[in-house]
């Protein structure tokens, strides 16, 4: 998990950067010292998020089957999904927040969590945390719980393995980004900009000024990427899941690996 979130933080930068500036309508600039900046806080953001919510949700799965050998119902999978975002909500809200302050204004990440907590105390580096949670909480779902489930049938439909895990990616990966996006652009401009308001007023100053579209700024860099994520986060999964702990998922994924 956590190297399938760094990997995928490096690989869909320019992406993510393209997208937090038109959420917060800031030009967008070509010049890569300014795109991938902040990429290591991303990077290690992802990372830290992408392991807290696969290690969670295995955690979780396992109390629901008890030691029961049986698959789990759709809904056992996205309530486990589910909490297990939700939970990273708390570490997202200080790694993405750094990341978008290093954006917007350059630093170091030691010296933009210190400006953080001078401008607004312990509470700033919290700042978003509402949106962040709500966010991570159905994205988490897409991946954990949409995706795969997306994938079992495109298997029973023999179509090949790729083939299937681009499916689940790219037709999860646009409907989460159409949920999660609100509450996405939200998050950016609240972390973007310290002088505005909570979630709420936020939301009510986007609706004023461009109704229910502007809470979809920069959508389709998101869906993008979103759905780069799910495919790097499968195909991470499976590859390095097999080459780590081979005694057990090389027998369940021999036919997707071969």
């Amino acid at each position: 998990g956590v190297a399938a979130g760094a990997i995928e933080a490096a690989s869909t930068q320019p992406l993510t950067y393209a997208k937090n500036c038109i959420q917060q309508k800031v030009r967008v600039s070509l010049d890569p010292r300014i795109m991938y900046r902040g990429t290591p806080a991303s990077m290690l953001a992802d990372g830290t998020l992408i392991g807290a919510q696969f290690w969670v949700c295995g955690f979780l799965q396992k109390q629901i089957v008890r030691g029961t050998p049986r698959d789990l119902t759709f809904a056992e999978e996205v309530g486990s999904a589910y909490l297990a975002g939700f939970t990273s909500g708390v570490p997202c809200t200080i790694l993405e927040l750094t990341m978008i302050q290093q954006q917007r204004h350059g630093g170091s990440s030691f010296g933009t969590l210190r400006r953080l907590y001078a401008h607004n105390g312990l509470s700033g580096l919290f700042r978003g945390f509402v949106p962040s949670s709500q966010r991570e909480a159905f994205f988490a779902v897409g991946y954990l719980g949409l995706s795969p489930r997306v994938e079992r049938v495109c298997d029973s439909m023999d179509m090949s393995p790729t083939a299937s895990v681009a499916a689940g990616s790219i037709i999860s990966g646009v409907l989460c980004a159409a949920i999660t996006h609100p509450f996405d652009t939200c998050k950016s401009i609240i972390q973007g900009d310290l002088a505005t308001g909570g979630l709420s007023a936020t939301a009510r100053a986007l609706y004023r000024e461009n109704g229910i579209q502007g809470f979809f700024r920069g959508y389709p860099a998101r869906a993008a990427m979103i759905c780069c994520c799910f495919f790097i986060f499968n195909e991470t999964k499976l590859r390095l899941g097999v080459a780590l702990f081979p005694e057990r998922l090389l027998d369940k994924d021999d036919r997707r690996t071969e």
